[in-house]
């Protein structure tokens, strides 16, 4: 078995259909296996993945109890046989021919991640996302290499999983999964970034892997009150499984800015729905200050440093102002400039979150 395709669904009866059968126009001599785990749905998803499986028998389902795609993709992973796992979520859909273009540039590279951009599916159109470039992916080695790294570290198309093809041999022996959506916010990018700093072997194509469609439900695309403690403690987690595998020094060039952007990103998340609230920004903006591991790490004395090597200007000079007012217990500068800046925050956010 070649790839598994890990699809976690809860009540995708409007889309899981054409997921699936984006994936089973596969063609290729290279076997495949497409695994649905049913995420406890209640609606007809159970029924018309049954009626998937009886005609292609590369299909397998696993139902589970409501938990969370972070835990459906693990189930999902435990139950792979494939060299290679292809994650997606059911109300996008992959292009099969990517796919096997990243698994034949994985196979002659041996590269353990090989990652492509994607489709972002609007109402008014769809537009490619690019990534920096076709070649690999290093914190240190040839100058293109290192600024490819730079430009992608804390890009959503580094943090999704639905964009890569990961070698299953390299995940397992890492001992990788993913954490649970309840507890933690962005398990995709805290994934990968646990699979980053275990040294693989990462290779880069500019090519669209998957159809990221926007206007379909599903949790990710809905308001969460708890989206400032989810976000910290995804943080905390990550800063914790740095320090307990001895490799926290050497990645803060990438948690660093994933911290202010992730701060940022948990007070702006819920603009859209809530409306313009001082209180609001506040009460999210102290769960980053007052989290004891994130308050120690971005203290660091090169903290700021590690802000430099971002592509965008604004980026740098944003994130650097957010991340001193975390630092300082001043995040109330940070809250009256969100909440002054509404209107461009609200466009932003409804623009750019899934």
């Amino acid at each position: 078995m070649e790839i598994s395709f890990i699809i976690p669904v809860y009540n995708g009866e409007a889309c899981v259909g054409k997921c699936i059968g984006e994936i089973r126009k596969w063609n290729k001599d290279e076997r495949i296996e497409i695994i649905v785990i049913d995420d406890g749905s209640d609606d007809d998803t159970w029924n018309i993945l049954n009626r998937a499986a009886k005609n292609d028998p590369r299909i397998k389902i696993i139902h589970i109890e409501n938990s969370g795609q972070g835990i459906a993709r693990n189930c999902g992973l435990q139950a792979a046989s494939g060299k290679y796992v292809c994650f997606a979520d059911a109300d996008d859909w992959v292009d099969v021919k990517a796919v096997y273009r990243l698994y034949k540039k994985a196979k002659e590279t041996e590269a353990d991640v090989t990652m492509g951009g994607y489709y972002r599916v609007e109402k008014t159109g769809t537009k490619q996302v690019h990534v920096p470039g076709s070649g690999y992916i290093r914190r240190k080695g040839r100058p293109d290499e290192v600024k490819r790294y730079h430009c992608v570290k804390t890009e959503s198309a580094f943090g999704y999983v639905w964009n890569k093809l990961y070698r299953r041999k390299f995940l397992t022996d890492n001992h990788l999964a993913m954490d649970d959506i309840r507890k933690v916010n962005m398990e995709d990018f805290l994934f990968n970034l646990k699979v980053w700093s275990r040294g693989p072997v990462f290779y880069c194509m500019d090519c669209p892997v998957c159809y990221y469609v926007t206007e379909h439900p599903s949790t990710t695309r809905k308001p969460d009150s708890d989206v400032h403690t989810k976000s910290a403690a995804m943080i905390r987690e990550l800063i914790l499984y740095l320090e307990e595998n001895g490799v926290l020094e050497e990645n803060l060039d990438m948690v660093i800015p994933l911290t202010a952007r992730t701060f940022c990103w948990s007070l702006i998340k819920n603009i859209p729905y809530e409306g313009k609230s001082l209180a609001a920004l506040r009460r999210r903006a102290c769960t980053f200050s007052e989290e004891e591991k994130i308050s120690e790490t971005v203290k660091n004395c090169r903290a700021s440093m590690y802000l430099r090597e971002l592509p965008s200007l604004p980026q740098r000079l944003f994130y650097t102002l957010c991340l001193r007012a975390v630092r300082r217990g001043k995040v109330e500068w940070i809250c009256m400039l969100f909440y002054l800046f509404y209107p461009v925050m609200k466009r932003y956010a409804a623009s750019v979150l899934k």
